[in-house]
């Protein structure tokens, strides 16, 4: 739990710090031009003084007039040709793309007033500073045109019907799988969940115990455990090896939304797009021995056997609503505060996709 809840101060601190840069960087600028602008009238003033002893004021004006418009002109022909693409540079988060060319890396994008093409790494990273811009700049994903998150005010409820998928008997550990596989059908991928279990990438690390540590696998690298019985020691598997899993239904359209505020990731629902998330059967905060330490080859990891997934179908006012793949309950309803308590100290994980 410490390492979870730890994971996510570190991505608000990191993004905090980001905007600080950013900041700096700003007032850096401003201070630069107005120091240059100082040093320009001074020079100018002690220039005219001069041209005074020597008697030479009209000469003096001409040749600053003249060195004003020259000037003038160099800045605007510079501005025209070169001046969008060097605050693009000067700006941007990520590499610096023509319009419709995002960069791999960073396929998220805020465009700013000025038209300053912003890239981003991540959702939260994105969602940040639009909402630092104003909160008015939409987030576009891999095109100028896919729009993945918006200021938006007096959404209507929206339930979407998501046909369920049971788990059992198949899958006695195949939460995740199940909720991807209901979530990639929805979309119009015919897919199996036996498929996915099959293709889901592994942590074959074997299971052990000495003096009271325990070594195992690690879910952010691959399935923990016997997706197929729950016989055997195993937990299951995090956000990371499910992406990739759904980029090969999906490609170029799988959005991690990992690390945002649980408003945020609601809004593929407004879009008619439901989210896959990660969250504990308890719908509440667990108790610091819930939670056990692993040791895996990546490093130690916090987790819990109340780990659990279930795919997002819609929200209202007070509630949220979703498919559990071991309930054959369609859109069963929870009060927000309840479900967002366990999605956050899970990690906060949660993906859809564009459309």
């Amino acid at each position: 739990m410490k390492a979870i809840e730890a994971n996510i101060i570190l991505q608000e601190k990191l993004s905090s710090f980001n905007n600080n840069i950013e900041k700096i960087k700003e007032l850096f600028m401003e201070t630069m031009i107005a120091g240059i602008v100082a040093i320009f009238i001074v020079i100018t003033i002690a220039l005219f003084a001069i041209a005074k002893v020597l008697n030479a004021q009209k000469l003096f004006v001409k040749g600053f007039f003249s060195f004003i418009i020259i000037v003038a002109a160099f800045g605007g022909l510079t501005y025209t040709f070169l001046g969008f693409d060097f605050k693009k540079q000067l700006h941007a988060e990520g590499n610096v793309a023509e319009e419709g060319d995002f960069p791999n890396e960073t396929p998220f994008a805020v465009v700013g007033h000025d038209a300053v093409v912003s890239y981003f790494k991540s959702y939260p990273e994105a969602i940040d500073f639009a909402k630092h811009q104003g909160g008015q700049l939409p987030v576009y994903f891999r095109d100028h045109e896919t729009i993945v998150w918006e200021k938006t005010s007096g959404i209507p409820a929206r339930i979407l019907q998501v046909p369920l998928i049971l788990q059992l008997p198949e899958l006695e550990r195949g939460a995740e799988i199940t909720s991807l596989a209901m979530m990639l059908n929805f979309s119009g991928e015919n897919v199996h969940k036996l498929e996915l279990a099959e293709r889901v990438t592994k942590d074959h690390t074997p299971f052990a115990v000495e003096a009271e540590t325990i070594f195992f696998g690690n879910p952010n690298d691959g399935f923990v455990g016997n997706v197929y019985s729950a016989s055997s020691p195993g937990l299951g598997v995090h956000h990371q090896p499910i992406r990739k899993l759904a980029e090969i239904y999906l490609p170029e359209k799988i959005v991690d939304m990992t690390g945002a505020s649980f408003e945020d990731i609601l809004y593929p629902i407004h879009q008619g797009q439901p989210v896959w998330t990660i969250i504990h059967t308890q719908f509440k905060t667990l108790p610091g021995n819930a939670f056990q330490t692993w040791v895996t080859p990546t490093g130690e990891i916090e987790v819990t056997q109340y780990q659990h997934s279930v795919l997002i179908t819609g929200y209202d006012e007070k509630n949220v609503y979703y498919n559990d793949p071991m309930s054959q309950e369609v859109n069963r309803p929870i009060s927000i505060n309840q479900f967002k308590a366990a999605w956050v100290q899970m990690g906060s994980q949660a993906i859809s996709y564009s459309k």
